[in-house]
């Protein structure tokens, strides 16, 4: 059953998109592979879920063994390389590929949806962590920005190195954009953050 879900999740990803949960079990259903699994509109909802996590989880652990990371949070899916991996074995990892849980009472999944929502706004006001002092400064020799720096010049620098190596530019190769947006993101987070 899983297979060909798996399947589809590293093949809409691996052109280098980001995809949200919600959106990422849409696509599944437009094409079939993740349908309705309950009369109950919330234990459907939820097994439904389950699956698509128990999904990203398996496909993560199959993929680390080639070097590639499976970023899973659920608002930023994405593919990249093993180098920013963090702690796999996490509790919410652990809860996902246990089956046993996909029985679930309905106060229980109200009670995590609720815990859901909570933990999503807290991270929405949380500030971001700030870089090392040395990588913050060897970003901005690598990115050429002056100290002190400023979201709108960090965001020009952004919009002339994206330009320079976007993929379609003729580079077959997304790897270089991909890490300049990463390390975009990290220097936005970093400054916001102190």
């Amino acid at each position: 059953m899983l297979r060909p879900i798996l399947d589809e999740i590293f093949s809409v990803l691996s052109n280098g998109a980001h995809f949200k949960v919600h959106t990422l079990a849409a696509h599944l259903q437009a094409v079939e592979l993740l349908q309705q699994l309950d009369d109950d509109p919330n234990q459907d909802l939820f097994k439904r879920n389950f699956v698509l996590m128990n999904s990203l989880y398996t496909l993560q652990a199959e993929l680390i063994e080639d070097d590639i990371y499976l970023h899973i949070d659920s608002m930023d899916i994405y593919l990249a390389d093993k180098g920013q991996a963090p702690e796999l074995n996490t509790p919410l990892s652990t809860y996902y590929l246990d089956w046993q849980n996909y029985q679930t009472e309905n106060e229980e999944i109200t009670s995590l949806l609720d815990s859901f929502w909570q933990r999503y706004t807290q991270s929405i006001h949380r500030p971001q962590h700030t870089l090392s002092k040395a990588h913050f400064d060897e970003l901005c020799l690598q990115w050429q920005l002056k100290k002190p720096l400023e979201e709108k010049t960090i965001r020009r620098r952004w919009r002339k190195l994206a330009i320079q190596y976007h993929p379609d530019k003729g580079n077959n190769d997304d790897t270089r954009f991909k890490q300049l947006h990463n390390e975009y993101q990290q220097l936005l987070g970093h400054i916001k953050s102190i």
